[in-house]
């Protein structure tokens, strides 16, 4: 069994060197480490970033959700998202007025949303709800506490003691984390096949584990790891070698490499890697969201 697939596989943003007043991450305590990718958010107080720069963020499939509060220190409202597994990357717009404001948001790895949940996750892929639509009581109970306290850090540990009680381990299903180990061991290389084959499991068991405790589908998992770990090697080694890589991740061809990644990422691998390091956009070449 493979029960903490943080020590193998730790998923990436499209700007993995920022650290700013805008975006800052602190990992979580021990006992959450397998569960949490991180806490992230600003480290105080901020003019909306579309104002302070003239540039959108951007959002990649990292193989996460997130529940975002945020906070607008002018008129004390605490407001809430809860943001599935995406397929596509998007172009965050710009607010049309500034505010000070600030933001805390909690990153679940792909399989780890579901402990802290009653809900099927089924039918959430590419969409961002309510938090109190998966994670009952999380606004009331943990939104105005997180809103007084302010600092990042203490938010974090007011989130983690939360989190702490939430953990439902009865959910922990066995074969959906041996499959996801096996998706990321062999960096997507595996067919559903060969995993339903591994771990026998029927195609249409593996179907519903991944649909009620992920949201998406077997084959978009698949996909999704392979892409992201094709982009950790890339910011890992800040170089895009796509005959070596494609070899690598079991790629077709080359083309079909460069397609797959545009497909997620939105950029070519040159633009994302100048992306990466520079937070501005090259050719403008994603929808806004």
């Amino acid at each position: 069994m493979k029960n903490d697939l943080s020590r193998i596989y730790f998923p990436i943003t499209a700007t993995p060197f920022e650290r700013s007043d805008y975006y800052a991450e602190r990992r979580p305590c021990a006992a959450l480490r397998p569960y949490i990718r991180c806490f992230w958010g600003t480290s105080g107080k901020v003019l909306s970033r579309g104002h302070s720069d003239g540039n959108h963020g951007v959002v990649i499939p990292d193989t996460c959700m997130d529940i975002i509060f945020d906070f607008d220190c002018k008129s004390g409202r605490v407001s809430g998202s809860f943001c599935a597994i995406d397929e596509n990357s998007y172009r965050t717009a710009a607010e049309k007025e500034p505010s000070l404001c600030s933001t805390f948001a909690i990153r679940f790895y792909a399989w780890t949303a579901a402990l802290f949940s009653d809900a099927d996750f089924t039918g959430s892929k590419n969409k961002a709800f309510e938090p109190e639509s998966y994670f009952g009581g999380i606004m009331s109970d943990l939104g105005g506490r997180l809103f007084e306290l302010g600092s990042l850090e203490k938010r974090a540990e007011a989130a983690e003691e939360y989190l702490l009680k939430k953990l439902d381990l009865k959910r922990f299903d066995v074969n959906l984390m041996n499959s996801a180990h096996d998706v990321i061991y062999s960096k997507g290389r595996m067919s559903v096949g060969d995993i339903c084959s591994k771990n026998a499991l029927s195609e249409r068991r593996l179907e519903r584990l991944f649909a009620g405790n992920i949201g998406v589908s077997p084959r978009t998992f698949i996909s999704l790891v392979r892409y992201q770990l094709l982009w950790q090697e890339i910011c890992r080694t800040g170089r895009f070698n796509a005959l070596d890589l494609a070899y690598k991740y079991g790629y077709f061809d080359q083309p079909h490499l460069l397609n797959d990644f545009k497909k997620h990422h939105g950029m070519t691998p040159a633009q994302a890697i100048r992306f990466s390091r520079d937070g501005f956009l090259q050719d403008k070449p994603l929808k806004d969201m």
